[in-house]
Order: C-alpha cells, then sequence, then structure tokens
C-alpha cells in the first residue's frame, strides 16, 4: 500500500483537528474515516492509507464516546422526566375516578331497577 504524501497527510492532520475541534466546515463532523476524508477534501481510500492518523481518529472518537459517558444528566432531562411522571400519574387518576363514577352510575341503576321490581310486586 502506497503511504500517503505529506500534503496529504498534513490535510488528513489539520482535518482531524478540526474535526476533535467541533470546528468541521466540510462535514458533518462526526469522528468518522468518511468524515475526515470529506473534510480534507481527500477519498476516503486516501484516507485510509494513513494508518497513523487513523488510530489517532478511533482515540478521538473513543475518548468522545467515554466523556459522554461520564457527563452527568441535564437537571433539565430530570426535571422534563417528573413532569411527564407527573403527567401519567394525573392521568392514571382520570382514568381510575371515571371507572369509579360509571361503578357507581351501574350500582344505582341497578338499585333503581329493583325498587321497581319491588314497587311492581
Amino acid at each position: 500500500m502506497k503511504p500517503v504524501s505529506t500534503s496529504t497527510e498534513r490535510a488528513l492532520r489539520e482535518a482531524l483537528s478540526r474535526l476533535v475541534s467541533g470546528n468541521a466546515f466540510r462535514s458533518e463532523g462526526r469522528l468518522t474515516v468518511a468524515d475526515l476524508a470529506r473534510e480534507a477534501g481527500v477519498s476516503r481510500a486516501t484516507a485510509n492509507r494513513a494508518p497513523a492518523i487513523l488510530a489517532d481518529l478511533r482515540e478521538a472518537a473513543d475518548a468522545a464516546k467515554l466523556s459522554q459517558l461520564e457527563e452527568p444528566r441535564s437537571p433539565q432531562i430530570d426535571v422534563e422526566r417528573q413532569r411527564r411522571d407527573r403527567e401519567n400519574v394525573i392521568a392514571q387518576h382520570v382514568q381510575v375516578r371515571a371507572l369509579l363514577q360509571r361503578a357507581d352510575e351501574n350500582r344505582r341503576s341497578r338499585v333503581a331497577r329493583l325498587r321497581l321490581i319491588g314497587d311492581t310486586g
């Protein structure tokens, strides 16, 4: 496999730097070989011929994944979850109340029917 030229290696390193810093301007900014190649203005095949840069890319991608795992949850997420939980509890209470009202209506109608039957006899 033919190694990449010095200018291509420089373009790939600069592209990697932009991807890692979040300043990509030619790609979506993901830490992938495809975005690295697009950002550097080279083909994926060319990018794949630079194993040292690809190793750095994988290392950066792994570090990004780890930092996302270690990030504490946003308080907004907890607030949103609590709001949804409250809405669910309220909806369940409304359903239970409707069921109880329906059961009470059924009981009253049975009692009324029994009174009618008792009055005719």
